[in-house]
């Protein structure tokens, strides 16, 4: 989904961003929102977002919060808590 031409407007351009925003069903391209000549945003189209979604899913290292599932390691027991707090 790499695209090598993308809209970009200065982020004081309102007049030109709220007529993309208007027009977001109809656009192809994500428009990148710049200050003083750097990127600070951009506002994605549906199908654009969902590839980003899919990207961060795919990068997830899930792998890392299975082996912390059953650690129990330092854990103290819901009695034992009690107690400790005298109730």
């Amino acid at each position: 989904m790499i695209e090598d031409e993308y809209n970009e407007k200065d982020i004081g351009d309102t007049e030109s961003i709220l007529e993309f925003v208007k027009t977001l069903a109809q656009q192809k391209t994500e428009l990148i929102l710049s200050s003083n000549g750097k990127q600070i945003g951009a506002i994605l189209t549906s199908e654009q977002y969902d590839w980003f979604l899919d990207q961060l899913d795919a990068q997830q290292d899930i792998d890392a919060i299975s082996d912390r599932e059953n650690d129990m390691d330092g854990a103290q027991s819901l009695s034992d808590f009690k107690k400790d707090l005298g109730i």
